[in-house]
C-alpha cells in the first residue's frame, strides 16, 4: 500500500496527504530524482554553463537562473516526451509571461549557436514549444544539486526534480523532513521521514527552506524569502501564529497598551461588585 496519495482540493489544488499513520522517525516514503542537472555528473554541462553565464550577463536568461535553464535542457535530453508531459509539465508552477516565453526561446536560440544544444532539439521540435514552461516548473520544484552530498569544494549549478516529492507544499511547521543523497553510481536519491505524528489523511509537507533558516528566521524573513523565491505568502498555522504575535507587540509599542492586561473595565466592574455597589 502506497504511504501517501494525491488528493484534490477545491482551494489548494493538489496536495499530497498520508494514507497511513507514522511516529516520528518513521519513514514515510522515498524515491529517485527524475533527474540530476549537476555538472558533476558529466563534466560536459560546465561548458553549457559557461555559456549560460555570458548569457546571463547579457540579461537574456529573463527571470530564469542559470541553474534553471540547465536543468530544462538537461531533462529534455534526459526524459521522452511522454514522461517531460505526465511527470513535469503536469507539476504546479506559475505560467511565464510572454515576455519570459520571449527571453526563454531566445535563450535556447543563443545555446543553439553555440553549437551546445542537445540534437533532441532538432529532432522533436514540440520541446521548443514546450521550453518556457518547462523552465517555470523547475523553477519552483526543484531542489539543489549540493544537498546531494556534492563537495566537490565548488558551487554545483545542478537541480533534481522528484515525482512525487515535488507535490508537497511548504510549511514552516513540517511535519516531513527529507534527506538528499546520490549513490556512487550518481544517483541521487530522497527519503522522506515523519517529523512529527501523522495520521491518515493529513496532508504531507516539507519545509522549502534549508540550513536552519525555517529555525533561525524570523516569520517576516520567512515570508519574503518564500514569496521571492517561490511567488506564495505563507499562511500556514506557524505563520498565522507568530504574525498575530507581531501585530500584538506592535500595537502595544505604538499605543502603550499591554493587550496581555486584564481590561480596565472588568476590572472597575468587579471591585464596583464586590463593594455592594452592583450587583450581578
Amino acid at each position: 500500500m502506497a504511504a501517501a496519495a494525491l488528493q484534490e482540493t477545491s482551494q489548494r489544488g493538489t496536495i499530497l496527504v498520508s494514507t497511513q499513520r507514522f511516529k516520528v522517525g518513521d519513514l514515510v516514503f522515498e524515491e529517485d530524482a527524475l533527474f540530476d542537472s549537476s555538472p558533476a555528473l558529466n563534466p560536459e554541462r560546465t561548458v553549457l554553463v559557461s555559456e549560460l553565464c555570458r548569457l546571463s550577463r547579457k540579461g537574456v536568461l529573463g527571470v530564469f537562473t542559470v541553474a534553471q535553464h540547465l536543468a530544462a535542457i538537461v531533462v529534455a535530453e534526459l526524459l521522452t516526451i511522454s514522461d517531460l508531459k505526465s511527470k513535469v509539465l503536469s507539476k504546479f508552477h506559475v505560467p511565464p509571461t510572454a515576455e519570459d516565453v520571449r527571453l526563454a526561446k531566445l535563450a535556447l536560440k543563443s545555446v543553439a549557436k553555440s553549437g551546445l544544444l542537445p540534437k533532441v532539439f532538432s529532432a522533436y521540435p514540440e520541446l521548443w514549444r514546450m521550453y518556457p514552461q518547462l523552465v517555470a516548473v523547475i523553477a519552483v520544484n526543484s531542489f539543489c544539486s549540493s544537498y546531494a552530498g556534492v563537495d566537490d569544494g565548488s558551487e554545483d549549478m545542478g537541480l533534481m526534480l522528484f515525482d512525487l516529492t515535488s507535490r508537497m507544499n511548504h510549511g514552516c511547521r513540517p511535519n516531513v523532513a527529507q534527506t538528499l543523497d546520490r549513490s556512487e553510481q550518481g544517483v541521487s536519491h530522497i527519503q522522506l521521514v515523519a517529523a512529527r505524528a501523522i495520521d491518515v489523511g493529513d496532508e504531507l509537507n516539507i519545509s522549502y527552506l534549508y540550513g536552519g533558516q525555517n529555525e533561525r528566521f524570523l516569520v517576516v524573513e520567512r515570508q519574503r524569502f518564500l514569496f521571492r523565491a517561490w511567488g506564495f505568502q505563507c499562511a500556514c498555522e506557524r505563520c498565522s501564529e507568530e504574525l498575530v504575535a507581531v501585530a500584538d507587540d506592535a500595537f502595544a509599542n505604538c499605543t502603550g497598551v499591554d493587550l496581555d492586561a486584564e481590561d480596565p473595565d472588568e476590572v472597575m466592574y468587579r471591585q464596583l461588585l464586590e463593594q455592594g455597589v452592583l450587583e450581578e
